[in-house]
């Protein structure tokens, strides 16, 4: 009866939000110490509190106490009077209240620990957790000394059990105990007020009897750093950012490929009448360098000047077909099979070379591109031939070079640069290796073996390059000429730049994957950073150049500080702080700034500060030491505190990842608009929901882009992909490492553990080409990614766990839901056109490297070759509660204007389906532990 009189009247069961409004008219010459215990129950019955219990403030309860002969409560209407005969009765009556329906309210959920003073208030709530979990349980006890014992003491620990209960799911009670306890907070007479780390779960707050209300009051209020508080904020000030210096420098130069020609046909005897060059020039450049050739070599009555990049490509559509007479129907262009022992190469490797040929083709000769066919021989001997309506018209070889792959066991075969010398007693031929590849030979078997010795890489230490890198970055820059132009088909171009840009960066964290295999025995996963400059020189004569810089890792230990005391000043705030770094003592001055900045913090800040359900958090602090910061979206929370974890037991809550591949340009701006949708078009959503978003998961990547961006708007900048020194930094979520990127989302996890994760991703929107590594994807991708496979599409996962049925039925509602919604729409459209394309060119012909898994309007992943499955997803970690993860994909890799603004839409289309579903899957509570709690993982509707 007691229990029921208190706390059903102060929290609703159907009420979202619970907080306490109840004023406890407490007279200044009482200090009953059970209140102590009654209020850290009544924060474990809110998920938002205030610190107003004891001034009034219009709040719906009040408390009032009255010495009598015996100890008892009555009612009057909103008022609770509480007689008592004595203090010492007072607080054993109010320590059973608070006490009373809490038997066997502990979970199994792991118990936080105190090792650190910022412990106290962590990003989470209380406490340092290694795991996310929906509960949390809270033993604590407090020990005051007797001689401090005072109204106003009474007061703000009162606050302080408050605060501690409202971030428990299950708590210990009393807390006012001789019993031990996890956790235990004890109050001492010192004439210094300050607070002190005596070991591990052992917090001592120290001061005078005058003093320590208002030191306790400092405690009580401090904020997290995370929250925008003080509380951590001299910690995060010492992450370790690296100042690199150069570790070593290269300069490279040759002479171009053009110049190598044009001296080795010299050198050839004048006995030719024909010549077929290959060159990696446009078609201006080759045209004038056709003249020059004529010009040079008399001899020649007859020269072709084809393109060294895209051989077949630029054959098909500047000779075979303007070869042609009259009006033409079907093409078939017969290619060779590229697959070839120890070869990185597949099958389609021949027609991947002439993508988007068949789309050409339909734009210059108004030919459907349906007619323009592919097939592939085992046995014929040309690479290429080209069948007009059933008529054979040509056959090409182009020059092919050989390139060892960073493992020293596969190939490639790439097309290459050098000519045919046609005369009456045969062939010469003779291959000169384009500029990009003696670059790349040069950088690879030279530059890479020079920088590993100069590397301080200890092969008994298993973090290097996991949790830390080996260098801080290289940066290479290369200037030739080439070819670089738009073809006016969707948002493709050619790109022999590109190319190489893709083959540098995506080969070297490959080598150093081999070079871990080698060394460790596990792959080198976090080398460094891979930062090409690629300039483009339109004179085909001028040496090509390159200027490589390696930038050193300052390998410092990886000490996390431990704050172990805090001392106060004369008003009770804090002052300084003390802190262990290793074997170091640092002291410090408390109230001091945070001196990392955010990326782009006064947009981001200006755009949301105006939104009260918008709360913006401070997740970590980046590799190069940028704050990435997090919002949560929810009903306005108008209380100071509250509980993530609490808050997510009344409502499903969903967290967003976008920009986790910044190249990936369109889910940053895509869920910040989502979030204004849902915030100023769809409020009611905020009833049912609470949505967290991680707006720029990776801004070390978005930094790089920006950069690169600025001379090269239209590529694809992989080397922006990864973080700052080219890790997938979702390898190493839930590790101590140096990257704070990957720190954000498990601490949402901890703080909210949502029911649904998505992380918004994106794929190239357009031709992936790398000759150097097979003329596909690195072999480090399990599937292909050489071209879209669609505008958007969806990947989920799902754990082999005992929830596995659950979470194979949600995934399948979903997927059925965000089909549904593109039903009708020019997405839909879009999708069609790129499966279309992605078959054609691949699927076709390796099914298992070019998967579909279609649905009609959407592609929808779920089989293990296409989904993650490390350790740190979601839902494989935390299959118990995690009811959806969900990756959506859309072709946005750099893109711009109008069809940024698309890309973005089919994202918010994407989750507005999940949100949909979402909100239509009701909470479901169940009892455990004497408690309703909500039935984990959800079943979706």
């Amino acid at each position: 009866m007691m229990n029921s009189i208190f706390f059903s009247s102060l929290f609703q069961k159907n009420e979202t939000n619970k907080k306490p409004s109840l004023f406890i008219d407490l007279p200044k010459d009482l200090a009953p110490l059970g209140l102590i215990d009654f209020c850290l129950r009544l924060g474990f019955e809110s998920n938002e509190v205030d610190f107003d219990l004891f001034q009034p403030a219009n709040q719906s309860y009040t408390m009032k106490f009255l010495q009598h002969t015996s100890t008892f409560i009555s009612q009057d209407d909103s008022t609770w009077i509480i007689y008592y005969e004595s203090e010492s009765a007072l607080s054993t009556w109010l320590s059973a209240i608070a006490s009373k329906g809490m038997v066997d309210t502990q979970t199994d959920s792991p118990l936080t620990y105190y090792e650190n003073l910022s412990h106290l208030w962590s990003a989470y709530g209380t406490g340092e957790k290694d795991e996310a979990h929906p509960q949390q349980h809270v033993s604590v006890k407090m020990d005051i000394q007797e001689e401090l014992k005072t109204n106003a003491l009474l007061k703000e620990t009162c606050y302080l059990a408050l605060r501690l209960g409202l971030y428990a799911t299950s708590i210990s009670l009393p807390a006012i105990t001789s019993e031990e306890r996890h956790i235990t907070i004890s109050f001492k007479h010192e004439n210094e007020s300050y607070m002190e780390l005596t070991a591990k779960n052992a917090i001592q707050i120290c001061g005078t009897k005058d003093s320590l209300p208002t030191v306790i009051h400092s405690i009580a209020t401090a904020k997290h750093v995370s929250e925008g508080g003080l509380l951590g904020v001299w910690e995060l000030n010492e992450k370790q950012v690296n100042e690199a210096a150069i570790l070593m420098e290269e300069q490279w130069s040759d002479e171009s490929e053009a110049s190598y020609m044009i001296k080795a046909i010299e050198e050839e005897p004048d006995r030719a009448l024909e010549a077929e060059i290959y060159i990696t020039a446009t078609k201006k450049n080759r045209d004038q360098f056709k003249l020059d050739l004529f010009e040079k070599f008399s001899n020649l009555t007859t020269i072709k000047v084809r393109s060294a990049f895209k051989t077949g490509l630029y054959w098909i559509l500047e000779e075979v077909l303007p070869s042609v007479e009259g009006r033409f129907e079907n093409v078939k262009i017969v290619c060779k099979d590229g697959v070839s022992v120890n070869g990185l190469e597949q099958h389609n490797r021949w027609i991947m070379e002439l993508y988007p040929v068949d789309e050409m083709i339909e734009m210059q000769y108004g030919i459907p591109k349906e007619h323009v066919q592919f097939e592939l021989s085992s046995t014929q001997q040309h690479v290429y031939r080209v069948f007009v309506d059933d008529q054979l018209i040509a056959e090409l070889d182009p020059l092919i070079s050989e390139v060892d792959y960073v493992d020293g066991q596969k190939k490639a075969y790439p097309t290459t640069a050098g000519y045919r010398l046609f005369s009456k007693t045969g062939v010469q031929e003779n291959i000169i290796f384009s500029d990009r590849e003696r670059f790349y030979k040069y950088y690879m078997k030279e530059l890479l073996p020079r920088m590993v010795k100069e590397l301080k890489i200890d092969p008994h230490n298993v973090d290097q390059a996991q949790l830390f890198p080996l260098f801080d970055r290289i940066e290479i820059d290369f200037t030739s000429s080439g070819i670089e132009e738009e073809i006016g088909v969707q948002q493709e171009a050619n790109s022999s730049f590109e190319a190489l840009y893709e083959d540098l960066y995506f080969n070297t964290l490959d080598y150093f994957q081999e070079l871990g295999r080698q060394l460790v025995n596990q792959p080198y996963k976090a080398p460094g950073g891979v930062i090409p400059y690629i300039h483009i020189e339109q004179d085909l004569y001028k040496p090509i150049k390159s200027t490589i810089k390696v930038y050193q890792w300052n390998d410092k230990p990886m000490t996390e500080p431990v704050t172990k005391r805090i001392l106060f000043n004369q008003e009770g705030q804090f002052d300084t702080v003390e802190m262990s770094i290793g074997n170091e003592l640092k002291v410090t001055k408390a109230k001091t700034f945070l001196k990392h900045n955010m990326k782009n913090i006064i947009p981001l800040v200006e755009r949301f500060k105006q939104y009260a359900e918008v709360k913006l958090n401070y997740g970590d602090i980046s590799y190069k030491g940028t704050v990435i910061p997090f919002l949560e979206v929810t009903e306005p929370i108008t209380s100071e505190y509250y509980s993530g974890l609490k808050k997510s037991d009344e409502k499903h809550t969903i967290v967003f990842e976008a920009g986790h591949h910044p190249n990936e340009v369109s889910s940053t701006p895509a869920i910040l608009a989502l979030m204004e949708d849902i915030i100023c078009q769809h409020p009611d959503i905020l009833k049912k929901m609470n949505v967290i978003i991680i707006p720029l998961a990776n801004p070390d990547g978005y930094e790089i882009m920006e950069c690169l961006t600025k001379e090269h708007p239209k590529w694809k900048h992989h080397a922006a992909r990864f973080n700052a020194v080219g890790l997938e930094f979702a390898h190493v979520k839930f590790r101590k490492s140096v990257f704070g990127e990957a720190n954000v989302l498990p601490l949402i996890l901890k703080k909210w553990a949502p029911d649904i994760v998505i992380d918004d991703h994106g794929i190239p929107a357009r031709e992936w080409v790398q000759p150097f590594a097979g003329y596909a994807c690195p072999p480090i991708f399990p599937v292909s990614y050489t071209l879209p496979s669609a505008k958007i599409y969806g990947i989920g996962r799902y754990a082999d766990d005992d929830t596995k049925e659950i979470q194979a039925k949600n995934l399948d509602l979903v997927a059925e839901r965000v089909n549904r919604m593109f039903d009708g729409s020019t997405f839909a459209e879009e999708n069609a056109y790129w499966r279309n394309r992605y078959y054609k060119y691949g699927t076709k012909w390796d099914p298992d490297k070019y998967p579909i898994e279609e649905m009609g309007n959407i592609n929808f992943y779920r089989s293990m070759e296409v989904t993650p499955t490390y350790s740190s997803v979601s839902i494989l970690r935390y299959p118990q509660w995690v009811a959806l993860d969900i990756i959506s994909e859309v072709a946005d890799e750099i893109v711009y204007g109008e069809e940024l603004l698309s890309c973005m839409a089919a994202h918010q289309l994407f989750n507005q389906a999940i949100l949909e579903a979402a909100l239509a899957t009701p909470v479901n509570k169940q009892k455990q532990s004497g408690r309703y709690i909500k039935k984990r993982p959800i079943e979706i509707r």
